[in-house]
C-alpha cells in the first residue's frame, strides 16, 4: 500500500470519529505487511493481535460502523492468525501508549518458577504520573495466549514528587514478577502490552 494511500485511508477513518465519546474501536484496518490496527473515537490507534475466534467478530463489528467500507479488509480467521503469528514476533506488539506515557516491553529474567519483566517508560504528559497499568498478554512459542495479567509498571509515592514520571523523562521500572508461565515454552518471549490506566498528579 503507498503511504500516501495509507495516509489518505487513516484520513478517512479518522475523520468519521464523533467527538465527545469515550474511546470505543470505530473499526479496523489490515495494512499489506499482515499489521492490524484498530482505530478508536478518540483520534488514537494502536496494534491488535486478533485470535481466529475473534475475526468473525472483528468484521461484523467494522461493517457496522460508519467507516469508508473500501479502508476496512475482511479478515478470515485463518490470515487472523497469520497476522496474530506476524504481529508478535515482530516486538510491534511490546510498546503501548496511552495518555502520551509509553510503555515498552525491554527484557526478562527467571528466578525459579517466577518471570521477572522490565519496562522502559517515557512521558509527554504535563503532569506528574504516579501509577501506570499495563495489561500483559502471554504467547506461548506457537502464538497461541497462554494468559494476561493486569500489573503496575510503575508505582510512585504519593509524598516523594521525586519519584513521579514527569514531562520528557525516560525511566526503567522495577521489576515485574509474574507467575504461571511455563519458561520452556516461552522461550521466544512473546507477548503483548496495551496501557489501560494512568493516574496522574
Amino acid at each position: 500500500m503507498p503511504f500516501h494511500y495509507l495516509q489518505y485511508t487513516l484520513f478517512l477513518l479518522l475523520g468519521s470519529v464523533t467527538l465527545g465519546l469515550s474511546a470505543a474501536s470505530i473499526g479496523t484496518a489490515t495494512l499489506d505487511n499482515g499489521a492490524i490496527i484498530s482505530f478508536h473515537d478518540d483520534y488514537t490507534w494502536e496494534y491488535v493481535a486478533i485470535s481466529a475466534d475473534a475475526a468473525d467478530e472483528v468484521n461484523n463489528a467494522s461493517s457496522s460502523k460508519m467507516v469508508n467500507s473500501n479502508a476496512v479488509n475482511p479478515v478470515s480467521p485463518e490470515q487472523a492468525l497469520k497476522n496474530r503469528s506476524s504481529l508478535l514476533r515482530s516486538g510491534l506488539l511490546n510498546t503501548s501508549v496511552k495518555n502520551d506515557v509509553k510503555v515498552t516491553y525491554s527484557d526478562s529474567i527467571w528466578r525459579d518458577k517466577a518471570l521477572g519483566l522490565k519496562f522502559i517508560l517515557s512521558s509527554n504528559n504535563a503532569d506528574g504520573v504516579v501509577i501506570v497499568k499495563v495489561a500483559i498478554s502471554f504467547y506461548d512459542d506457537k502464538t497461541n495466549k497462554i494468559t494476561e495479567q493486569t500489573v503496575n509498571v510503575w508505582q510512585a509515592s504519593y509524598r516523594l514528587p521525586e519519584t513521579y514520571l514527569r514531562k520528557d523523562e525516560t525511566r526503567n521500572s522495577r521489576i515485574i514478577w509474574v507467575d504461571g508461565i511455563d519458561k520452556t515454552s516461552w522461550t521466544n518471549k512473546l507477548l503483548s502490552l496495551k496501557v489501560i490506566e494512568v493516574e496522574t498528579r
